[in-house]
C-alpha cells in the first residue's frame, strides 16, 4: 500500500484511469490543482469521488459561442437555415433584447455546458448601436456568478461592422472599460475591401491601447470570390507589423477552403509565422454553408 500523502488535499478521485487502457489510479486535488497521481493514495478526510474505472480527462473548452443569441429558435426560427437567414432573424430579435432575457437564456446554456464537462467558454456578445452593451452587461454578471464553476472569457463583438455602424467603436471602447477580456472583430462586414482593412486597423489599435487579445470573425463564406472574405493575409500582415504574435485568433475561416491550393498554403504559412490561432467551427459552418452548391460542383 502507498504511503500517506505528505500534504492534505481537498478532493480525491478514486479508481480513475488517465487513459482507456491504463491501470486504475487515485488523483489527489488541492486548491483546484492535481498534486498527485498513483495507486491507492492515502489521505483521510478529503472529499472522495468514486470514478468506478472511468477515464478522467481535462475539462472541455468551448472556444467560440454566442451566449447572447443562444436559444433564439424558440422565439423565431431561421426561415431557410442559411447564415443570411440567421443574421436576419437575429438582427430583428435583438432590437428587443433585455439584459435579463439574455442572462436567462445564457444561463441555460452555461448549465448544460457544465453538465457536459465544459470548464472554459469564450463568448462573443454583440456590441453595436442596436443592442448597445446589453449582452456585455449580462455576461459580465454571469462571469461573476459562475466564477467558481466555469471560466468565461467575454469578447466584445461588432457583428454589424464598425464603419457601417457609426458609434460602434465608442461602444467597443466602453465595453473594454467595463471589463471584457478580448476585443472582437467582424472583418468582412463592411461595404468595401478598403473599409474591411480599416476595420482591422481600428481593432488592432484599440486592442493595443487596452492590451487585450483579439478574436476576429474572418473569411466566413463558401468561397473567396468576394475579396472581403479573404482578409486573413492582411490580418497576418498587421499582426506582424504590430508585434501581436500569439494574441490573435480567427474564427470560421471557411472561404480559405475555396481558394486555390497554392494560395491556401501560402496563407496558412503566414498565419503560422504570425502566431495566429484559427478556430474552425464545423458544426456551425457545415450546417450553414454550401447550400447553393450542387453535388457535382
Amino acid at each position: 500500500m502507498a504511503d500517506p500523502l505528505p500534504h492534505t488535499v481537498d478532493l480525491m478521485l478514486r479508481a480513475a484511469r488517465i487513459a482507456d487502457d491504463a491501470e486504475l489510479v487515485d488523483i489527489a486535488i488541492d486548491g483546484g490543482v492535481i498534486t498527485a497521481i498513483g495507486p491507492a493514495l492515502i489521505d483521510r478526510g478529503a472529499e472522495e469521488i468514486d470514478c468506478a474505472g472511468r477515464v478522467v480527462i481535462p475539462g472541455l473548452i468551448e472556444s467560440h459561442v454566442h451566449l447572447d443569441k443562444a436559444l433564439l429558435d424558440a422565439e423565431k426560427s431561421n426561415p431557410d437555415g442559411t447564415l443570411a437567414g440567421a443574421i436576419s432573424v437575429t438582427a430583428e430579435l435583438k432590437r428587443g433584447f433585455t439584459v435579463a432575457a439574455i442572462r436567462d437564456r445564457a444561463r441555460r446554456v452555461l448549465d448544460m455546458a457544465i453538465g457536459n464537462g465544459t470548464t472554459a467558454i469564450r463568448a462573443h456578445p454583440d456590441v453595436d448601436p442596436i443592442v448597445g452593451l446589453r449582452g456585455v452587461t449580462a455576461l459580465l454578471d454571469l462571469r461573476e456568478e459562475y466564477r467558481d464553476r466555469l471560466e468565461i472569457q467575454i469578447v466584445a463583438f461588432p457583428q454589424e461592422g464598425i464603419l457601417q455602424a457609426p458609434g460602434t467603436i465608442d461602444l467597443l471602447r466602453e465595453s473594454l472599460y467595463a471589463g471584457v477580456d478580448v476585443l472582437g472583430g467582424c472583418a468582412y462586414n463592411e461595404r468595401t475591401v478598403e473599409d474591411c482593412r480599416r476595420h482591422i486597423d481600428l481593432i488592432f489599435d484599440l486592442a493595443a491601447e487596452f492590451d487585450v487579445p483579439l478574436d476576429i470573425h474572418a473569411d466566413f463564406a463558401d468561397d473567396a470570390t468576394d475579396p472581403r472574405y479573404a482578409m486573413a493575409d492582411y490580418i497576418a500582415e498587421v499582426t506582424e507589423r504590430t508585434g501581436r504574435h500569439g494574441r490573435v485568433a480567427l474564427g470560421h475561416m471557411t472561404s480559405l477552403a475555396g481558394r486555390p491550393r497554392a494560395d491556401r498554403a501560402r496563407t496558412l504559412e503566414q498565419l503560422a509565422a504570425s502566431g495566429i490561432s484559427v478556430v474552425p467551427l464545423p458544426a456551425t459552418d457545415m450546417h450553414l454553408g454550401g447550400r447553393s452548391s450542387s453535388p457535382d460542383a
